[in-house]
């Protein structure tokens, strides 16, 4: 366990944030290369980034508020609640909302469908590369087992046991998310459609992954986690259902 990565003096670099600046150039990166491909403009791009950053970190930091401690213990322990990472449900949901209110602000001649869908390709970039610094803090640690799957590793108070390398889980996951999205991304059946395929993917990996890290169960076997991932499942499943069947319509209907 390494949550101090290097120290420059006084000054403690650590790991959690270390790899998530690292995830955000490298998605920022992957964005620009995709942006410059349906001709999104690079100035609102920069302007983009440079506005909801800020506003993921927080909203992740809400989220994590609300899933791990209690609201007025985590406000006085801000130091201990950045440390212990971030929750990504919250920070995809601020990023992609404003993505969604930023292209009905700001027209630049790209869909509403297509820069969300070249979100979706980002999150799983950044949130993959971050997942490296949540192994070497320790957190989002997996339960302890005996099964072949278990690997020697701390959980965030650094207790060392066989558990499900649930951090090396979610990074790989992550990263093949992307891969198999920017596989897809010239050939979508709508503009939209990859945001869509992204959330239910993302939050299905999340239901399964989220089952063998220790958590606290709030609903039989469920944690809030697993809830929370659920509730997105069903929303991105029904909404991509409902726009799929809408454009079978549409191409039958204009086919002569």
């Amino acid at each position: 366990m390494r949550p101090i990565l290097f120290s420059l003096g006084e000054l403690q670099i650590r790991s959690s944030m270390t790899f998530l600046i690292l995830g955000i150039i490298t998605g920022i990166l992957v964005g620009r290369k995709e942006i410059l491909r349906i001709g999104f403009p690079m100035r609102m791009f920069h302007f983009f980034w440079i506005s909801v950053i800020p506003l993921g970190i927080l909203f992740g930091m809400i989220n994590s508020l609300i899933f791990n401690m209690g609201f007025l213990d985590a406000i006085k322990n801000l130091g201990r609640t950045f440390s212990s990472g971030l929750v990504s449900f919250g920070a995809i949901a601020a990023i992609l909302v404003w993505g969604y209110l930023f292209s009905r602000i700001f027209k630049s001649g790209v869909s509403t469908g297509q820069i969300l869908d070249t979100i979706a390709l980002v999150l799983p970039v950044i949130i993959g590369i971050y997942r490296i610094g949540c192994l070497l803090t320790g957190c989002c640690y997996g339960l302890e087992t005996n099964g072949f799957l278990g690997v020697y590793l701390p959980n965030v108070t650094g207790k060392w046991a066989y558990r499900y390398p649930t951090q090396i889980m979610l990074m790989v996951f992550n990263l093949g998310l992307f891969f198999w999205l920017w596989m897809r991304r010239k050939n979508t059946l709508f503009d939209g459609s990859l945001v869509l395929q992204y959330l239910f993917i993302y939050s299905a990996g999340r239901l399964v992954i989220d089952s063998v890290r220790d958590l606290p169960r709030i609903l039989g076997p469920f944690s809030l986690h697993q809830l929370t991932a659920m509730a997105m499942l069903l929303v991105s499943g029904y909404i991509f259902a409902e726009l799929w069947l809408e454009y079978r319509v549409n191409k039958n209907s204009s086919t002569p």
